[in-house]
């Protein structure tokens, strides 16, 4: 059997060590900290916007619960834009779609938007790579929000490039649609966006190509409406927007048809202020179709004048009577009282015979 050897501890030198590990860690924990906050000033706090100069762009999940943390500052790379992605991009990168179902953004909405950025983009846009670029599909809003914060970025979820502008047009609108649907001037706006940009051939080709809202097929005569309707002046399109009672497609094309292409500019000037008497009535008076298409009539054909009548009066003895000339109408009116039953005969060829030799001095044969 072995002798036990017995170890003696001391006590004060086990405290010290312990001590000084503790010191140490802590120092440690301290010089990560700095070293953090270094790169991320606000680590703790999310997010922090980045400028332009020094972007910074992350993959993250196909879903955004979250926004794209970033972790350290790297030049932006277009390479790392990979279908199904969500990236952190600068502002200055991003075009914005030319041919999106949304063509009005309010100031409202934008201010809306704008106010919850700062905690956070709940929903990404969507977006794809062409020429260097982020092209956007849909997130207009969102991108113009930003714009006037102190965000520099926006997080847009990359998909593959549409083949042409109509496939472009078609993403954005279904896009757009689970959100809410098409107001009646963004569809009309964007008929004449698909023209003006080429994205279709002719009006032909829209009944083939294009959706009319909430499904089928558009007729001819629906989509001159609404061509007409985006012709508007600008102002009046804006004026009419904002308006549950204005912004139909019945009362957008009521108060179109007071426009026509021909017009001079102090014609169109004219026009304006009437079509924004007829808008402000509409709303004040909340007006329906029927009443619209009444008002829009009565501004254009002016007050009405009475044409009144010119008196003269006849006075024969006994016999007494008038002439009354409705002068814009030509027309005369004969009155005579006093007149026996022997006398009439006599009387009316006096008068046929004054009015033949009259209309015979203009040249009017008697029939």
């Amino acid at each position: 059997m072995k002798p036990i050897r017995k170890v003696k501890l001391d006590n004060v030198q086990a405290m010290q060590a312990h001590q000084q590990a503790a010191s140490s860690a802590a120092v440690d924990k301290f010089a990560a900290a700095e070293a953090i906050t270094k790169v991320q000033p606000n680590g703790l706090a999310g997010p922090v916007p980045v400028p332009p100069e020094s972007s910074v762009m992350e993959a993250a999940p196909a879903t955004i619960p979250r926004a794209p943390v970033a972790t350290k500052a790297v030049p932006f790379d277009l390479n790392a834009c990979l279908p199904d992605e969500i990236v952190r991009v600068p502002l200055y990168m991003i075009d914005t779609n030319p041919v999106s179902p949304r063509q009005i953004y309010t100031g409202e909405e934008i201010d809306k938007i704008a106010k919850t950025l700062p905690n956070g983009q709940d929903v990404a846009a969507h977006g794809y790579v062409e020429e260097g670029r982020i092209k956007l599909i849909d997130g207009g809003t969102r991108f113009r929000a930003a714009k006037i914060t102190d965000r520099s970025y926006l997080d847009v979820k990359i998909e593959r490039a549409p083949k042409d502008k109509l496939d472009l047009f078609r993403r954005a609108r279904e896009l757009n649609e689970q959100r809410s649907d098409t107001g009646a001037l963004d569809f009309a706006l964007s008929l004449h966006t698909l023209l003006k940009e080429g994205a279709v051939a002719s009006q032909r080709e829209l009944i083939e190509k294009v959706e009319a809202p909430g499904g089928g097929r558009l007729s001819e005569g629906t989509i001159s409406q609404y061509l007409r309707m985006a012709r508007m002046p600008e102002k009046l399109q804006r004026a009419m927007v904002g308006s549950e009672e204005t912004s139909t497609a019945a009362a957008l094309y009521a108060i179109a048809t007071m426009f026509d292409e021909n017009m001079d500019e102090a014609q169109q000037e004219q026009r304006q202020e009437l079509a924004f008497e007829v808008i402000e009535e509409v709303k004040r008076r909340k007006l329906n179709k029927a009443q619209i298409v009444a008002l829009v009539k009565s501004k254009l054909d002016g007050p009405k004048s009475r044409d009144r009548s010119t008196v003269h009066p006849l006075a024969f003895g006994d016999h007494k009577g008038q002439i009354k000339m409705f002068t814009r109408k030509g027309k005369i009116d004969l009155t005579l009282a006093g007149l026996t039953e022997a006398e009439m005969p006599e009387v009316r060829t006096v008068l046929v015979k004054a009015l033949e030799d009259f209309m015979a001095k203009k040249g009017v044969a008697s029939t």
